[in-house]
Order: C-alpha cells, then structure tokens, then sequence
C-alpha cells in the first residue's frame, strides 16, 4: 500500500505540475526558474570536483546552516558546495553565504525532474535542512546510493500529527536517511513517523547568537540620553500583543516611577497603532527614527528602525520577548540572554523549546500583563538577583555552544577526511 502511495504521488505530481508551471510563472518566486525546476535546465557542476548538494527552503534555513558550510568549507576545501532554495529570498541569502559555490531552485518534487539533477551533481550526500520531506528528491538518491541527512532536523507537533496519518509511507521514504535533530522533541516525532537512524545533537542557530559589545551598549545609552534610568523592552512583540505590554509598562511606571521603556514591534506596520495606543493613554513617546530631537523627554520610545534590536537589548534591566503571550509559538529569547540581561516570556514558546533547553529553564515564564508587570517589577526592585539569574542564563548559553562541531563530525563520514577543526 505504501509504494502504491508513493507511486500515485509521482505520477500525480508529473501530471500537476505542467498546468502548476503555467500559474506560478509569474509569482516572485518562481519567476525565470521553471525550466530549471522542470529539470530542463541543470546546475553547471564541474568536472571531477566532489560535490555536496544542500537543500535549504528560505532564508530561516539558509541562515542557520551558514555556520555548518562554512565549516564544511575549512574541513574539505575542494568540495563543491551547491544549495538549492525555494525561494527567491533564500537564493538570495545563500549566494551571499562564504562556502556556497553555487546556488539553484530546487526543482519540482517529480522524479524526472528529481531524477535528472541528481545525475547531473552527483553529490556525496544531500543534506535537507530541518522538515522538508521531498519524496522524489530522498528516493532519486536512493537509487543511486547516495546518502541523504537532515540536519538541525525540527518537526513541530502539528507537523507530526499530519504525517503520523502516513506513517507508514515516511517509513519507507526515511528508512537508510539519517536524521540529526535539534531537540529531543524533534528526534522522537521523527522516530513516530519511522526514521529510524536518529541523533539529537542541538540546534546550528546556538552558534549563531552574537555576543554583546559593552561598548555598543554603552555608546547607545549616551545617545539616547537614558543615563541611571532602569530600562525596560519588550522585543518582537507581535499583533494582539501591544495592549498587554502597554498596559504592563503603566502598572510597572506605579512603582518605578522613572521606568524608560521600549517596544520593538515584530512588524513595522504595527508602529503607528502603538503611537496612538500611547499617546491615548498620555505616555511620552517618541520614535527612534526621529533623532535626539524626538527623543528627549519621553518615557516610551519605539523601535521603528532595523537591526537594532540585539543592541537595544544590551542596554535593558530586563526583557521580555514578544509572540509568547498569544498562542503565537514564541521567539528568540537568545539575544537578551547573550548579554545577560533578565528574560521573560509568555507560555507559548513551542517554536523555541530548543532555546529554554539551552539556558536550562533559567528565563521567567508570564500569562497576561499583570503577571509581566508584577515580574518586571520585582526584577527592577532586586536589580542584583535578577542580573545574576540572567548571567547564569548566559554562561548556560555559552556551554551549550559547539553544535556545529557536532555536526561536523557526524558529516566527517561523507566529507571524505578528517576535520582540522579543534
């Protein structure tokens, strides 16, 4: 029944895919791509050169398996390292990546066209990074004894109860591929849908998280004039959320009365409804577009701005990270805590398991505004026990890196000799 399946898939998706090209030949995506995803027009691999073909989906994957080709890169510096993307962002990102060689669109998931690409690379493995489960690609290099990895593999539980229902065809399209898994969560979904060959050796993206520069920090404090004021931000606060943290930072002003604090937005269309929600309410805020002019005097000040949000975590007493308080999956709470500044987030972090596990718990779990603004409270009050808790976090963060080293050497098998990675 199951390679009945299997069969009906490919043969479906030969059939689908001709009218599928005609309607997605103007999306960003797809555009100027679909003879290369048809398999009508191959990758320009060359001659006698080993080649590793890495498969990441868009520019969440492809930045977290930049640490591992690069490290790919000063293990085997004559390996030819190819990356295929769905998206045009992904491409993108990945052209930009050191010990990328060449960058594709994956091709559709059909067997020819699966089929033809991989005889045109012939790579040592494939590596498919976190959940993207292509039939045609994993069997057409099968066939040709080609080892297929999943690296810094993730199935969320969602994910699992859909393809629990097929079990046992992702039984036999898993079976002979080795999957190394973020967290143990994801190692045990993978086993329930029939992976058998399984390893849970973290997350690539510990070490991605940058360390903080005082003087980064510092020099922003000057700018923005905070001086000895206690800082709070709420990071990557997503929509629905706003009215809490608002309503947290009025009840945390009752008891410090000199609180300075920020919203970072998760989207900038969401700036102007936080001005109004503030300005309502009578709070001084200003936006960090707006310069020191804009920004003397007030008591709020909102992100509106890019790439600064790392650094304006490194000059907080305290922060909570956004898209935790609604049943939104979480988000990165690495950032504060690679500075060691006192986290908190909701209780929806089923996105970012993976993070608590590396600072062991050590973060402050809240409901709703109240709870936030009790927590916020007490940690300004005891500004000595709080900074320590979120030291301790850090030096956690700190010894739980080294995961590409580890993949490294799970990969060293493909690679073809000894890593020189100390």
């Amino acid at each position: 029944m199951e390679r009945l399946i299997i069969f009906l898939y490919g043969l479906l998706g030969s059939i689908v895919v001709w009218p599928l090209s005609l309607f997605l030949r103007r999306h960003p995506n797809f555009r100027g791509t679909l003879l290369q995803r048809l398999g009508l027009s191959l990758p320009d691999i060359p001659a006698g050169r080993r080649v590793l073909w890495v498969h990441a989906a868009s520019v969440g994957e492809v930045k977290a398996v930049a640490g591992l080709v690069s490290a790919v890169r000063d293990h085997s510096p004559d390996m030819f390292v190819c990356m295929s993307c769905m998206t045009a962002t992904g491409r993108k990102v990945a052209a930009q990546t050191r010990g990328i060689d060449l960058v594709f669109p994956v091709p559709f998931d059909v067997p020819w066209a699966m089929r033809r690409h991989v005889l045109r690379i012939m790579p040592v493995a494939v590596l498919i990074v976190e959940t993207e489960i292509w039939p045609a690609m994993i069997l057409s290099a099968r066939r040709l004894s080609i080892p297929v990895v999943f690296v810094n593999a993730r199935m969320s539980a969602r994910a699992h109860e859909r393809y629990v229902k097929l079990a046992g065809v992702f039984g036999q399209l898993l079976a002979g591929v080795k999957v190394l898994a973020m967290a143990g969560d994801d190692a045990q979904r993978f086993r329930g849908i029939g992976a058998r060959d399984v390893q849970v050796l973290g997350n690539l993206k510990l070490d991605l998280v940058a360390s903080g520069d005082k003087a980064l920090s510092e020099a922003l404090l000057r700018e923005l004039g905070i001086k000895d004021r206690p800082v709070f931000i709420a990071g990557s606060v997503r929509e629905g959320e706003e009215q809490p943290v608002v309503d947290a930072i009025i009840r945390i002003t009752t008891r410090i009365p000199d609180l300075y604090s920020i919203i970072a937005p998760r989207h900038p269309d969401r700036v102007q409804y936080i001005a109004d929600m503030a300005a309502g309410l009578g709070i001084r805020w200003g936006l960090r577009s707006s310069g020191a002019t804009g920004q003397a005097g007030i008591d709020l000040l909102i992100v509106d701005t890019m790439g600064e949000l790392f650094t304006l975590y490194g000059i907080s007493d305290a922060a909570f990270v956004g898209g935790s308080l609604l049943d939104l999956g979480g988000q990165n709470i690495l950032e504060p805590i690679a500075w060691g500044v006192p986290t908190l987030h909701g209780q929806s972090m089923g996105n970012f398991v993976w993070a608590l596990d590396a600072v062991k718990g050590l973060t402050t779990t809240v409901k709703d505004a109240r709870g936030l603004a009790d927590a916020v409270i007490a940690m300004l009050m005891d500004q000595k026990a709080s900074r320590a808790r979120g030291l301790e976090a850090r030096e956690a963060l700190r010894s739980s890196r080294g995961v590409t080293e580890r993949y490294l050497h799970a990969l060293e098998p493909y690679l073809g000799r000894t890593s020189s990675i100390q």
